[in-house]
């Protein structure tokens, strides 16, 4: 163009002899004139080619191998081709990148010196915590799991394994970054917090607050609930600590047999008492002799039975005792939960008289609440009144819980039918019925009219709890306003999962990582999956221990092929879930986090057309490194696992496992953040646009 340019301007300078002269030249030497010019613009072309292959194409490979060592990479040298400066540059980089890793070396030596002494107590810490005959589950404001011990594990979820096994809780999973929602009911820890919120309002001293659960295998657990405050006295988090208390429930079943061996016990004595009265009945003119020795015989039968019971309750005491985990409360504050909770579900007007201050029961505050609560909403069906008032008085060994109101009683015939109901309030159903939840307390129920039948009343009676317990209180937790000595829990200022999740930046998300191992390489040709692993990276840090690592049955041949890559023979994968059981438990291993995968597009089609099948479908956004890679290094052709792994210096364990092939990708998204964010790509929702530019991102299956 430029040079056609220049042609036209020197054509339209010339006299028109001149232009005259120029043509018969052109028409006389046309052959020649067009080769020379064909000549003239290859030798331009390979001249363009030449300084764009020595300095164009070296300084953008020099830029991208560059970026390698001041971020991720300080191990990486570069090797390029190109002119003579450009070498020259080279070598001045890698000598520099040689220093550059000797005083990085030296500094990370002394870090690890000046860390060595908190690590130590760290893991002293750490095997105290793992130790510890309680559970320990501690929780930001949101629910959001920061730290656990193993007995709170296996506590909740059972020990790690198959998803088969019986020692695990199908759907529970425990982890850094979790919701703690997802192993214990939500209604009992929102009622735990609201306790502890009015005692703190109230400074009570002990502002523990307990309830019972159902952990993994069966367990009865029993939670003590702690909060947490920051340096201002805020609430910030709050722990839980499990107690497994299935052995003492256990002493249930053990009345049943105490009972029996009284029966067996007693049965030849009481029958030799009714012997001996029967004869002194029938013969009541018998000689004195006679007499007494009757007498003598109830006597020695009474003693008899009376050790019998004596010896079998003394050994079954403390069982009895503890048949029902339940705690002190007072009755005034009974009460205001029982009436604060009435008013914000049912919405009705409470008028509370006040009880006496050394009125103290034994209850399980969040399932006898509820079940008063249910008692008013049927008590409002039957009545149309709404507006009760509470009255909690002693008599005796016993404390009166009334409910009144203006108007006729509830019949005996419908109370009955109440009882035999579970509870259920504003969508919270408990498992236990009405009278299950009386029966627990020892309480009693009935309804009766006032004299002047002008109001009726729905008493409770109660057992009086006759002394304040003594046990240890549990003291405030306040945070300190610098970071803990021991841990960081950078969780507890996190963002939490929102549907925005595309304005979060990288580093702040929860990650699940995962690889699959399949049959085959045709998704749409019936290929199927053998194995899916998966980690989890919670506050840009791997969990390890968090791991999905699931062999799946393909009920189908396995080729040799594949055998050859993978290693994965028939024989391991028999006896294995089928597709349609292992999903849905990986489904739960990835909830509210964002997949990772590399080539994501083969690994999402494979769970994709599993989801008519399995019933669950996989709405996680998605992140794929095949693509962040050529995002921040689109001058290298090489994007597989191993030649990212080699250029960022990741070392490469258990390729063609789904689970090692998901830790070395975890460690490559890891280190691709800081390369991204070098290119203004800080957040998810610029990762996942600038990856649909790239070439890979047109790859189907």
């Amino acid at each position: 163009m430029v040079v056609a340019s220049l042609a036209f301007l020197f054509w339209q300078q010339l006299p028109p002899t001149e232009k005259d002269l120029v043509a018969r030249l052109a028409h006389d030497y046309i052959g020649y004139i067009f080769s020379a010019a064909v000549f003239l613009l290859a030798g331009l072309g390979f001249a363009l080619d030449w300084l764009f292959r020595l300095y164009i194409l070296p300084l953008d490979k020099l830029a991208e191998e560059t970026r390698l060592i001041h971020s991720v990479n300080p191990s990486h040298r570069i090797h390029l081709e190109g002119s003579r400066d450009i070498v020259r540059l080279v070598n001045i980089i890698n000598e520099s990148a040689d220093q550059y890793e000797y005083l990085n070396s030296q500094l990370n030596t002394e870090i690890e010196r000046a860390r060595a002494d908190a690590d130590e107590e760290k893991n002293i810490l750490a095997a105290v915590m793992a130790e510890l005959p309680e559970g320990v589950l501690i929780c930001n404001k949101d629910g959001r799991i920061l730290l656990y011990n193993k007995r709170a594990r296996r506590y909740l979820v059972g020990e790690i394994g198959s998803i088969e096994s019986s020692d695990v809780s199908p759907g529970r999973f425990i982890g850094l970054g979790r919701s703690v929602f997802g192993v214990i009911d939500k209604h009992l820890i929102v009622h735990a917090l609201d306790e502890i919120a009015r005692k703190l309002k109230s400074e009570d001293a002990d502002i523990a607050s307990y309830f019972v659960t159902m952990g993994a295998d069966q367990r009865l657990l029993r939670v003590e609930a702690v909060p947490l405050l920051d340096h201002r006295r805020q609430f910030t988090g709050f722990v839980l600590i499990f107690r497994d208390i299935t052995r003492q429930m256990e002493s249930g079943s053990r009345l049943n047999v105490l009972l029996r061996s009284l029966g067996r016990g007693t049965r030849a004595s009481l029958a030799s008492i009714r012997a001996a009265i029967e004869a002194i009945i029938e013969y009541p003119n018998m000689d004195s002799g006679k007499l007494q020795k009757f007498k003598e015989i109830i006597h020695s039968e009474t003693i008899t039975i009376g050790r019998i019971i004596d010896d079998a309750t003394s050994s079954h005491f403390i069982n009895l005792r503890s048949y029902w985990p339940l705690t002190q409360m007072s009755g005034r504050d009974m009460l205001a939960a029982t009436a604060r909770k009435a008013e914000e579900i049912l919405g009705i007007d409470i008028l509370t008289e006040a009880a006496d201050e050394d009125l103290w029961l034994k209850v399980d505050s969040y399932s006898i609440i509820s079940a008063l609560t249910f008692l008013q909403k049927q008590l409002i069906e039957v009545t149309g009144s709404h507006r009760l008032i509470y009255k909690m008085a002693r008599e005796g060994r016993f404390a009166c819980f009334d409910i009144i109101w203006e108007g006729k009683p509830v019949r005996p015939e419908t109370l009955r039918k109440w009882e035999e109901q579970p509870v259920a309030v504003d969508r919270q159903a408990l498992s236990s019925t009405l009278k299950e939840i009386i029966e627990q307390h020892a309480a009693e129920i009935w309804s009766h009219a006032y004299k002047d039948r002008q109001k009726a009343y729905l008493r409770l009676l109660f057992p009086v709890a006759e002394s304040v317990e003594n046990g240890r209180i549990r003291n405030l937790t306040i945070l300190p306003k610098s970071r803990p000595e021991f841990f960081d829990f950078d969780l507890f200022s996190q963002p939490g999962q929102r549907p925005e999740l595309d304005q979060h930046l990288l580093p702040e998300l929860t990650y699940t990582v995962f690889d699959t191992e399949t049959t085959g390489l045709d998704p749409q040709g019936g290929d199927e999956i053998l194995s899916i692993g998966a980690v989890r990276i919670v506050n840009n840090r791997i969990l390890r221990e968090e791991c999905f690592d699931q062999l799946v049955d393909p009920r189908r041949r396995i080729p040799e092929e594949s055998i050859r890559i993978h290693g994965i023979l028939p024989e391991m994968v028999t006896g294995q879930p089928p597709i349609e059981k292992a999903l849905p438990s990986f489904l739960q291993f990835s909830e509210d986090t964002i997949l990772v995968a590399h080539n994501a597009a083969f690994d999402m089609r494979m769970l994709q057309l599993k989801e008519e099948l399995s019933g669950v479908r996989f709405s996680n956004p998605v992140l794929d490194t095949m693509l962040l890679s050529a995002v921040v290094q689109p001058g290298q052709k090489d994007h597989d696992m191993e030649g990212i792994a080699a250029r960022l210096g990741i070392s490469i364990v258990g390729r063609h496992t789904a689970l090692g092939d998901a830790l070395v990708t975890a460690e490559i998204f890891l280190k691709l953040i800081p390369l991204l964010k070098k290119q203004g790509i800080a957040t998810l929702g610029q990762a996942r646009s600038a990856s649909r530019k790239t070439y890979y991102a047109r790859l189907k299956y």
